[in-house]
């Protein structure tokens, strides 16, 4: 799947125009806040409830055949409607893609959420740090996420670049929430994020070619090792 869409080039016939995809990501992320603070009414619920089945069907099909095999007209027959009815509730189908982006982040977000990462000895939250970032990069969305981005890359102009900024700042600020007592500089930060998200998609990359990936609790203790040592400054 990740070769797949490392391999697509061509433009989606399906995109409506470029200057729209992504461009509302933090619209997105306060929608979904919003939402998620107040009861929904029944006609609010139907909406819910068929914008998660759009999003699902988007998912399901990049994971199984990469990012081209979800054309708008599939995605909305697999989520069982018309895409004149889907685009009622995303005007295109680059605005289910900045959902999933933006869910995607949100999810990360929650994971490094938890108490748990803001007490103890530098070295226990570096190991729950790690693994609670492998935990989300071993999710569907996560890898789907990853294949928006791959399918986009070539364009140094497009917006999904400008989603990835905003995203690396978020990353840093909890990094610097999480790590409180590290004395490094943002640069220095940003390496050890850089390094750990490198070795973690790695390995979520190989356990799409492998049923399981060897040596795998090793490979997690050497990035725990390698992050503390970075963020001591050692």
């Amino acid at each position: 799947m990740i070769r797949r869409a490392m391999l697509q080039k061509g433009p989606d016939p399906s995109r409506p125009g470029r200057s729209s995809v992504y461009s509302g990501f933090d619209h997105q992320l306060d929608t979904m806040a919003s939402k998620q603070e107040m009861p929904l009414g029944r006609q609010a619920l139907k909406t819910k409830r068929t914008r998660e089945k759009l999003i699902e069907a988007t998912v399901s099909l990049i994971k199984e055949g990469g990012f081209a095999a979800a054309s708008s007209s599939r995605i909305a027959e697999r989520a069982g409607m018309t895409w004149g009815a889907a685009q009622h509730h995303f005007g295109s189908k680059e605005d289910i893609l900045d959902a999933i982006l933006a869910m995607s982040y949100e999810r990360f977000i929650a994971t490094m959420s938890v108490a748990e990462l803001r007490v103890g000895s530098m070295a226990d939250r570096c190991a729950l740090f790690v693994d609670r970032m492998w935990l989300h990069y071993q999710s569907n969305l996560y890898l789907v996420a990853l294949e928006i981005l791959l399918a986009t890359r070539e364009d140094s102009d497009h917006p999904a670049r400008a989603w990835e900024a905003r995203q690396g700042k978020a990353h840093l600020k909890i990094v610097r929430e999480i790590f409180f007592d590290t004395r490094l500089t943002d640069a220095r930060i940003r390496e050890a994020l850089t390094f750990t998200h490198c070795c973690l998609t790695g390995l979520r990359i190989e356990s799409i070619f492998e049923s399981r990936v060897k040596n795998l609790d090793n490979h997690l203790q050497r990035i725990k090792m390698a992050m503390l040592i970075m963020l001591s400054g050692v």
